[in-house]
């Protein structure tokens, strides 16, 4: 009822909701007051009209005694009358002891007793006047007073006992009664009514001039609500209401300046949201913002179109696994539960696409989280990658298919490998046995023939002999290493020995060897270093050296006149530490042809002319590019033929300092020991008779105590013997070699030092 009640009043404004609760108070209130006044009325006049009932019975019982005692109604017609003549009184009916009816009559007509029997009262105890209400009848009253042979104006008389000769009783109507307190209810009512009208009116009236403020305030703020512009309050009424009218209107211009600030923000917003919005449309890369209970929450253009759907609405809302194989799915929760820890990581992940097509992607996904470190979701980025994997399918189909051929032909590329290593292992050892097989020989002319150029008692002719066949032996020497060292880069030996070293000295040592050379052809020859050039860096001077002197000796080789030079220079490269070294060899000799330059590089490949004097192995070019590109340079040629040639080569260095450069000693020629040394013995261990004569001779002249043997087994039974400080150890001998020997004495007493 309640709800009802406020549900009714609010559809009225706060003036009628007022108007009605005060009238409807009064209403209630005038209402009450008529109910009590009406009771209180009520009873009054209940009280009356039986005080006056019992009055009436009470004087009809006295006057009826003889007609009681006589058996007649004529004695008490009057009295009857009378009685019947009160307002109210329907009846009046007389009884005798027996409850016979001797008389009844209404305010209208008589009846006679005789004619009227009704059911005696069991009770006979009628022994007071005292009346009785009619309580069966709620329309009318029934008064009971008994009547007694002694009248009650006669004189009293103690010793007379008054004698029980019947009953009188008077009906009496409660319609007047009723009439009555319903009348005054309804008068009472009308003006309570009247009064609440009035007052009802009164109310609308002042509540409307109490209100008016409020309601123009009210319009206001509808207004503003509405979102017009420009909104002012009017400042009339109470005090309350003015400062109300003033709040509002400082409400209203803090909120108009807060909405111009707004608009403005929210453009900017919708702007950026616009552009990051075009941007990761226009994305070629799928993006997928799931929530934490891994429902989409957003999909790009590129995504919507991976999956073949027409709009996003169609996968917002829904979980990633709804577009994913049944097979994949245990494999997707196991990867959402390392986004709940934090772990990113990238992956592939097949999708059934709206027409059940299936489409790879390359998957980039992190995990979401609030500033209190709370999971919010997952984001991940997804490449296309469905024809590179139908490529690896097809490659693997095809893969499958060349297994066969693959195996067919693994055996015969087995055989085909072990006859390679064969080959290769033939190679090296025949390499190996021409090599000591030269060197033994050449050992001996190189070295007789200086020792015979140092003996004072030959002529110049001798010595220009031994010249010759000491230039000769060099030469093929040159040409033995050559070989070798081809050998070792192929077979991919050869390594590089970085130390610090003192780079001008190196290139003016190879410019006074070189200038001997030049100046025996009537060349010039210079070295020409920047001026900002390091001295002190790391790298392998001896392959270094070895480049030179194989360009610079070309060059000699192929220049009849003019000059020669050799430039350096170093400019910056990937740090401070770390420089380019750049060196030149130019020459003005006859060039060489712009078709042949690329050849100049390969094995064996001389470009010289059928009846020219030069020879050579046509190695020398090969190695020195095989040597720069091992230390990370390059190597190229420029020429013009007929004007000359230039040779640039270029590789990394680093810097280094004075104290990285190890101090060199100056070796000279040995003439003897020094005075006071003690006997060294010194074992030469070879199966060339002619490499030990020469060590034995050379090693003997100056002083020291020298045998020799042919074969490891008598080295190791002289040093038991003997006990030499050094051991000249050959390592290919018959018998047993140098390799083995070394071994057994190592193990021998004595033979760790």
């Amino acid at each position: 009822m309640n709800k009802l009640f406020n549900a009714f009043l609010l559809k009225f404004t706060f003036q009628r909701q007022l108007g009605i609760t005060v009238a409807l108070g009064i209403f209630m209130l005038a209402l009450f007051s008529s109910v009590v006044e009406s009771w209180q009325v009520n009873e009054r006049l209940r009280g009356n009209l039986i005080d006056q009932g019992q009055h009436i019975t009470e004087n009809l019982a006295h006057q009826s005694a003889l007609a009681l005692i006589y058996a007649s109604s004529d004695n008490v017609s009057e009295a009857v009358n009378t009685t019947l003549a009160f307002p109210n009184v329907l009846s009046v009916e007389i009884r005798d002891t027996n409850q016979h009816v001797l008389l009844i009559r209404s305010n209208t007509e008589l009846v006679e007793f005789q004619s009227q029997v009704n059911q005696p009262n069991e009770s006979n105890q009628a022994d007071t006047s005292v009346a009785i209400l009619d309580a069966e009848n709620p329309k009318a009253w029934r008064f009971t007073a008994p009547v007694y042979s002694r009248p009650a104006n006669t004189p009293f008389n103690d010793t007379a006992i008054p004698e029980l000769l019947g009953e009188v009783t008077v009906v009496m109507s409660k319609v007047a009664l009723i009439q009555m307190i319903a009348d005054i209810f309804i008068a009472n009512l009308t003006i309570s009514f009247s009064f609440s009208l009035l007052f009802l009116l009164l109310i609308r009236f002042l509540t409307k001039r109490m209100t008016q403020p409020l309601n123009q305030l009210s319009v206001s703020m509808r207004r503003a609500e509405a979102g017009e512009s420009q909104v002012q309050a009017v400042l009339t009424g109470s005090k309350d209401i003015v400062d109300m009218a003033h709040a509002f209107n400082s409400m209203i211009s803090a909120l108009e300046e807060r909405a111009a600030e707004n608009v403005r923000i929210y453009e900017e917003l919708r702007e950026s949201e616009a552009k990051y919005r075009r941007i990761v449309d226009t994305a070629n890369e799928g993006i997928w913002v799931l929530d934490a209970d891994t429902m989409t929450n957003f999909v790009n253009a590129r995504m919507v179109q991976l999956l073949a759907y027409s709009d996003e609405k169609e996968i917002n809302g829904r979980a990633m696994t709804d577009f994913m194989f049944a097979e994949d799915i245990p494999d997707h929760l196991r990867k959402m539960e390392k986004r709940r820890h934090g772990l990113a990581e990238n992956y592939e992940r097949r999708f059934r696409r709206k027409d059940g097509q299936t489409v790879w992607t390359l998957t980039s996904a992190t995990s979401i989280f609030d500033n209190e470190h709370r999971f919010n979701g997952s984001f991940a980025m997804f490449t296309d990658i469905t024809e590179r994997k139908l490529a690896e399918v097809e490659l693997k189909q095809h893969r499958d298919h060349l297994e066969k051929l693959v195996e067919d032909r693994t055996l015969a590329l087995s055989i085909a490998k072990e006859a390679a290593e064969k080959a290769n292992v033939a190679k090296s050892t025949f390499i190996a046995t021409m090599s000591h097989e030269l060197r033994t020989p050449l050992n001996a002319i190189l070295g007789f023939s200086e020792l015979m150029s140092l003996d004072k008692s030959s002529t110049e002719l001798q010595k220009e002999t031994l010249s010759i066949i000491n230039r000769s032996g060099v030469h093929l020497l040159s040409m033995i290493n050559d070989v070798l060292d081809i050998s070792k880069i192929e077979a991919g030996r050869l390594e590089v020995d970085i130390q610090a070293f003192d780079l001008i000295k190196l290139l003016n040592d190879i410019g006074e060897m070189i200038n001997v050379r030049a100046a025996s052809k009537q060349l010039r020859f210079s070295v020409n270093l920047s001026a900002d050039i390091q001295r002190f860096i790391k790298s392998d001077s001896g392959k270094l050296r070895q480049v030179l002197i194989n360009l610079l000796g070309n060059a000699i080789k192929f220049t009849k006149y003019g000059e020669i030079i050799l430039r350096a220079y170093t400019q910056p490269f990937i740090s401070v530490d770390t420089l380019m070294l750049v060196i030149e060899v130019i020459d003005s000799g006859s060039g060489i042809p712009a078709d042949k330059q690329e050849e100049l590089f390969k094995p064996f490949v001389q470009l010289v002319q059928e009846n020219s004097d030069i020879k050579g192995t046509g190695l020398g070019l090969a190695i020195s590019k095989s040597l720069v590109e091992l230390m990370g340079g390059r190597i190229s040629v420029s020429s013009v033929l007929g004007e000359g040639s230039t040779f640039k080569i270029e590789f990394p260095v680093v810097l280094a300092s004075l104290t990285d450069i190890a101090i060199e000693e100056n070796y000279r020629a040995v003439k003897s020991l020094a005075p006071d040394q003690p006997a060294w013995r010194l074992l030469v261990v070879d199966d060339s008779v002619d490499n030990r004569l020469l060590l034995v001779t050379m090693l003997a002249g100056i002083g020291l105590h020298v045998r020799d043997v042919e074969n490891g087994q008598e080295a190791i039974s002289i040093f038991e013997q003997w006990r030499p400080d050094l051991i000249w150890m050959d390592m290919r001998m018959p018998v047993m070699d140098g390799y083995e020997a070394t071994k057994k004495i190592r193990k021998l007493a004595g033979g760790d030092k």
